[in-house]
């Protein structure tokens, strides 16, 4: 017996969605495509113009992803797909938001395929200018995403504030304690020979006091960063992939977006180091050079405070983490990227 198909791959279900939530953008004879590199929704795009984001599961309402992406809206941000709003679902005594409808960016590739790409073009080539380059450009389109988060609107009103970094804190032993218990094989005692390091520099966050927080992305990294010909463009504003749907967006240094960034040109540099192996030392050189440009080109646009390097440190380590238990739950082949990185954080003499 054949399997039904998922829901929203039902043939015209994304048509009916795209042509509710943005009415005259989709064409009468429009097809459907889905995107099938990996995430954790599907996504189908129709008619060449508009993407649906099939949600899994379904969100109750209200949105507060929904209510990110006015507000960015709102505050002139125009760097993101255009967001033309929520497919509910009104059939059910309690609605949710089935998907999200945005403007399809023809000819796109997102920074895994790109930067990858762009690097690789580089070594060969003995000339790291242009993704040194691309590495500054991303960090200051980040820190125009936070000036527009932090930008008051008629949607959000006050959408910075000061607070402890205690749930950061807390969430990085949550993930170094989850981390060792199912990272196994070399790369677990690669962690565990870490772990003391690990925790005493996510234990700083403690000794930080209370530092500025506002709305951000939560999942900020080099593949929500689309490149077509003619623009650069951040996407995908549903958060932590490997947090609780439940988990509202909650106001956050920034910080904790700059790390996660940070952190994934480093893996642009692992995913090349592992397809080129004899250009290691050239990519070991590219990463250090790229973090420091990702900072500077993020600089250019918000000034740093005292406590931000100390926050970076530990942001990063919990990145790392993070992405350990997205590999261990998710995507086994990741593995080696963030064991690589952690390396890199904390050198040792390896067991």
């Amino acid at each position: 017996m054949t399997a039904a198909p998922r829901a929203e791959l039902v043939a015209g279900r994304s048509i009916e969605a795209a042509r509710r939530v943005a009415p005259g953008i989709v064409l009468a004879d429009a097809t459907e495509r889905p995107i099938t590199v990996d995430q954790s929704n599907v996504s189908v795009i129709v008619g060449e113009a508009v993407v649906v984001k099939w949600l899994h599961p379904p969100v109750a309402q209200p949105s507060s992803t929904v209510t990110m992406l006015r507000h960015l809206a709102a505050a002139g941000f125009t760097e993101m797909p255009t967001f033309y709003g929520p497919f509910v679902d009104d059939t059910r005594t309690e609605a949710s938001v089935q998907a999200m409808v945005t403007a399809f960016v023809p000819d796109a590739l997102d920074g895994w395929d790109w930067f990858v790409d762009e690097l690789t073009t580089g070594l060969d080539g003995g000339c790291m200018e242009l993704p040194l380059g691309s590495a500054e450009t991303v960090g200051a389109l980040a820190a125009r995403l936070h000036e527009a988060f932090a930008t008051p609107t008629d949607v959000i009103s006050e959408p910075t504030g000061l607070n402890t970094v205690d749930h950061e804190h807390d969430l990085g032993i949550a993930l170094l304690d989850e981390a060792l218990a199912c990272t196994t094989g070399a790369e677990g005692r690669r962690l565990a020979a870490r772990a003391a390091q690990i925790r005493a520099a996510i234990d700083v966050l403690g000794s930080v006091g209370t530092v500025p927080v506002q709305h951000i992305h939560g999942d900020l990294h080099v593949g929500q960063m689309l490149r077509s010909d003619t623009a650069l463009v951040v996407n995908d504003f549903d958060g932590d992939p490997i947090a609780s749907h439940a988990e509202p967006h909650r106001r956050r240094s920034a910080m904790v977006d700059l790390a996660a960034l940070m952190q994934s040109v480093d893996h642009v540099g692992r995913i090349v180091a592992r397809r080129r192996p004899e250009l290691v030392a050239e990519v070991d050189r590219f990463i250090a050079d790229a973090l420091e440009r990702v900072e500077r080109g993020y600089r250019t646009v918000r000034a740093a405070r005292a406590d931000d390097g100390v926050l970076l440190i530990a942001l990063r380590v919990i990145q790392e983490l993070h992405e350990l238990v997205f590999a261990a739950r998710s995507l086994p082949r990741w593995l080696y990227v963030p064991d690589a990185a952690m390396q890199s954080l904390f050198p040792l003499v390896d067991p």
